[in-house]
């Protein structure tokens, strides 16, 4: 997120936190600023508004509340916490903040996600029985820490992708249908066994979430391909007259393009803005920490 805030005209990076050395002296050298090992060296400082939380979940228990109790106003990137015990501290101890505290989902903000979950909740797709969101990051099958900072232990992050990339489609099935009745999983460490195998963690996760007249499926995870290429992210919709397809930017029925709204910004950047106008305009905020907690429950009831 650091780049979006730095590209903005309404706001400046101040101040930076990170507890490992490698990644600080990376931030010192993109931003031009001392990189604190201390994260309340930085969310103590009197000319910090906004702190933007990155890091590892097993930190966000303590640095949200704390942001919360000096004052400051929050992004906080997925997951909100590890576990539900985690989750529900956070959500108490900053029950009563006047802070503003966005839970960052950017496929919410997806031209072709936010059109498809507006349809489903304005009725316009009437009977849903069947939803599936693939989500799989694809990488060269070459040193697979030259492209993320994952796998991390179970005991430290909570789980693998599910509650990694997962957290994604979690919360957009949250978002579109509620809380479901039953939660089914089933975890692999079908491609990277090497990297994940040692931290007990799955590379692809299979979750089904139950309701009453339908079933909303995610497939999550990472795949170990010869080249480069891109993500698949995609969900399919079955309901009365229509089976709808979206991308993260386009949206099909029944095989055919529908025009959509194509907003000046979209994703992460589209996150930023949405706690902007929050804090500026008092603008409804578009995930909140409710959200992280039913996202988390949702996946402790995976795992």
């Amino acid at each position: 997120y650091g780049p979006i805030w730095n590209a903005r005209e309404d706001s400046e990076i101040v101040a930076l936190a990170e507890h490992n050395e490698d990644k600080a002296k990376a931030l010192e050298e993109q931003y031009g600023l001392p990189c604190s090992r201390e994260y309340n060296a930085v969310i103590e400082r009197d000319d910090v508004d906004i702190v933007c939380i990155a890091t590892d979940f097993y930190l966000k228990r303590w640095l949200v509340p704390k942001a919360a109790e000096c004052g400051k106003h929050v992004l906080v990137d997925k997951s909100l916490a590890r576990t539900m015990q985690e989750a529900r501290a956070i959500q108490e101890e900053t029950r009563d903040t006047r802070v503003k505290i966005q839970l960052s989902y950017p496929h919410r903000f997806y031209p072709g996600y936010r059109s498809l979950i507006q349809k489903l909740k304005s009725g316009t797709y009437a009977r849903p029985v069947s939803y599936t969101n693939h989500f799989i990051r694809q990488f060269p099958d070459v040193d697979l820490m030259k492209y993320v900072s994952y796998p991390t232990a179970a005991r430290v992050n909570g789980g693998g992708e599910l509650q990694n990339l997962g957290s994604h489609p979690v919360d957009l099935i949250h978002h579109a249908f509620g809380m479901p009745n039953r939660v089914y999983a089933h975890f692999e460490t079908a491609y990277w066994n090497d990297y994940y195998d040692p931290f007990g963690t799955e590379d692809v996760a299979t979750l089904m979430c139950e309701y009453d007249t339908m079933v909303a499926t995610v497939v999550v995870g990472r795949n170990r391909v010869s080249t480069e290429t891109g993500a698949v992210d995609s969900i399919d919709l079955w309901c009365r007259g229509v089976h709808a397809r979206a991308s993260v930017d386009t949206l099909d029925e029944n095989g055919e393009a529908v025009d959509i709204p194509r907003p000046a910004v979209t994703g992460a950047a589209a996150c930023v803005q949405n706690l902007v106008d929050a804090i500026t305009d008092d603008a409804p905020l578009e995930s909140s920490v409710s959200d992280g907690v039913a996202a988390t429950a949702i996946t402790t009831a995976g795992y």
